[in-house]
């Protein structure tokens, strides 16, 4: 059976895989709370966590819809789990925005210069939006040494999509012939 459109071959496109695609939303949003809240490496501007290479893995895997959604509500519990609550609300929306981008601008499941493009497209929004936030709340010392952080951070999430991809890649193909 074809896929829709041929920019999302190996998305989960079929007539009648919507239900399989919330589900893989799903846990896409649990795993990115769980791997932003508990697994923390300290690094420059804060921590560095595997969230991101969810959020980039999950994007180019669900398309830009539902991983938006999985994004935005896993950061979110995310940051109220951490302890940082004060950036929940924006952790929605800057995540959400990150795999929007992503899933908009990659083509396919597999590690290719497109993909990696828009894995840097999503860095940038991530970076962006965090920067404007710490400045808004915290002025512009802290928004330099937010960016910082956010470069490191969105190069090692970019690092674990890219190694994450294959592997996910062939579970999302065994999921679609409900292996």
């Amino acid at each position: 059976m074809a896929t829709k459109n041929n920019r999302d071959e190996g998305r989960m496109q079929r007539p009648g895989d919507g239900g399989r695609r919330l589900v893989w939303g799903a846990m896409f949003g649990a795993v990115i709370a769980v791997t932003t809240a508990y697994i923390k490496v300290p690094g420059v501007g804060g921590y560095y966590h595997l969230g991101d290479g969810f959020i980039y893995a999950g994007a180019i895997l669900l398309g830009p819809g539902v991983a938006a959604g999985a994004a935005a509500i896993g950061s979110l519990f995310a940051d109220f789990l951490a302890g940082w609550p004060a950036w929940a609300v924006p952790s929605f929306f800057i995540k959400g925005l990150t795999a929007l981008a992503v899933g908009h601008l990659a083509r396919g499941t597999r590690v290719n210069i497109r993909n990696l493009g828009a894995m840097g497209a999503g860095a940038v929004v991530t970076i962006v939006g965090y920067s404007a936030v710490a400045y808004f709340l915290f002025g512009e010392g802290f928004a330099l040494y937010e960016l910082y952080g956010n470069i490191g951070q969105t190069a090692s999430g970019i690092v674990l999509a890219s190694a994450l991809l294959p592997l996910l890649s062939r579970a999302w193909t065994a999921s679609r012939r409900g292996q």
